[in-house]
C-alpha cells in the first residue's frame, strides 16, 4: 500500500533560509525599466527620445503637415510683401482679414503642441522614460498651458533678451568680440527662459518663474546645467536662423515648401529634445530642488510600458 504524501511537513522551518534584502531589490522590473537613473543626462539619448514611442513618432509625422499647411501662405505672403523692408505695410493690412482665420487655427494647434511639449518635460522631470499621453483637447487646460509659456519667455525677453538687444543697438555693427558677448548673453536669456518654463509648470503657477527661483535653482544645479544650457541656445539659434532664411533668402516658391516643412519637423524635434534634457536634469537635482511632489494636474496621465501606444 502506497503512502499517501501529506502536505504537512514538521521539520520544514529547519530548512527555511531568510535572506536580508535591500530596500532597492523590492523595485518591480516595470520601474526599473520605465525610470531613468539619477545622473545627468546625455545628448545621444536626448536626441534619440523623440524617436524612442508612438506620441513622438507621431508628433513628427503627423502635425508637419498641418503646420505646414497653415502656415505656408502666411510665412509666403511676408516673404514677397517684406512689410518691414519695403514699407509695403499697407497692403499687407489688406490681406490681413483673409489670413485670419488661417492664424486663428495655426494658433490652436501650436498651442496643442506646446500642451504636449509641456508634458514631455514633465514626464522627463519624474523620471519616466516613455513618452506622455497626448493632451486631450481641453480648452481651459491648452490655454492654461500656453498662458505660462507666454509668461516665461516674457520673463526670458525682459531679463535676458533686453540686454542683448540694448547691447546690439548700442554697437551697430556686430564684429567677433561683439558677437561672442552677443552669444553669451543669449546664452544666459535661454537658459533663465527654459528653467523659468520648468518652475512655472512644475509649480502649476506662473509666480514661480521669478529671478529669485530661477537663480536659486541655477546655483543649486551648478555645472550640470550648462550643457542643457547650451543645447537649448544652439536649438534657438537655429530656429531664428530657420525663419529669417524662410523669410528673405528662398527665391523660389517650391524651395520654401520643402524647406518650411522641415522646419517645422526640426522645431518639433528640437522642441522634446531641448525640454527632455531639461526635465532629466531637474529629475538628477530634485531632492535640491524639491518643486514638486505628483504630477501636476494638468499633465495627468502617465504611459508606464506603453510602446508605440498612445492609451
Amino acid at each position: 500500500m502506497s503512502r499517501k504524501k501529506r502536505w504537512y511537513d514538521p521539520g520544514a522551518a529547519d530548512s527555511l533560509l531568510l535572506v536580508q534584502h535591500s530596500k532597492d531589490d523590492y523595485e518591480s522590473y516595470a520601474s526599473l525599466r520605465w525610470k531613468h537613473s539619477r545622473n545627468s543626462p546625455g545628448l545621444l539619448e536626448c536626441l534619440l527620445y523623440p524617436l524612442s514611442d508612438g506620441p513622438g513618432l507621431g508628433l513628427l509625422v503627423l502635425f508637419p503637415p498641418v503646420l505646414w499647411l497653415l502656415s505656408l501662405p502666411v510665412f509666403d505672403c511676408i516673404a514677397v510683401l517684406e512689410p518691414l523692408a519695403k514699407s509695403n505695410w499697407a497692403l499687407g493690412l489688406l490681406v490681413v482679414p483673409v489670413f485670419i482665420p488661417l492664424m486663428f487655427s495655426f494658433g490652436v494647434v501650436l498651442s496643442y503642441l506646446l500642451a504636449f511639449l509641456g508634458r514631455v518635460l514633465v514626464a522627463s522631470a519624474l523620471g519616466e522614460n516613455d513618452h506622455p499621453h497626448w493632451p486631450e483637447l481641453s480648452v481651459e487646460d491648452i490655454s492654461e498651458g500656453v498662458a505660462r509659456w507666454f509668461w516665461a519667455l516674457v520673463m526670458g525677453t525682459v531679463i535676458g533678451g533686453l540686454p542683448a538687444l540694448g547691447y546690439w543697438h548700442y554697437l551697430g555693427a556686430v564684429d567677433w568680440p561683439t558677437g561672442v558677448v552677443l552669444g553669451l548673453l543669449l546664452y544666459l536669456a535661454v537658459g533663465f527662459t527654459q528653467l523659468a518654463l520648468a518652475a512655472s509648470l512644475m509649480h502649476e503657477t506662473i509666480t514661480a518663474a521669478n529671478p529669485v527661483t530661477v537663480v536659486a535653482a541655477v546655483r543649486r544645479i551648478g555645472r550640470s546645467y550648462i550643457v542643457p544650457c547650451a543645447v537649448a541656445t544652439v536649438a534657438v539659434l537655429l530656429t531664428v536662423l530657420g525663419v529669417y532664411s524662410l523669410l528673405f533668402h528662398l527665391p523660389k516658391m517650391w524651395m520654401e515648401a520643402v524647406a518650411l516643412w522641415a522646419f517645422w519637423v526640426f522645431f518639433l524635434y528640437t522642441g522634446m529634445v531641448v525640454l527632455r534634457m531639461l526635465g532629466l536634469t531637474y529629475y538628477a537635482h530634485a531632492m535640491d530642488l524639491y518643486w514638486f511632489r505628483r504630477r501636476p494636474r494638468w499633465a495627468s496621465g502617465s504611459r508606464p510600458g506603453k510602446l508605440y501606444a498612445n492609451s
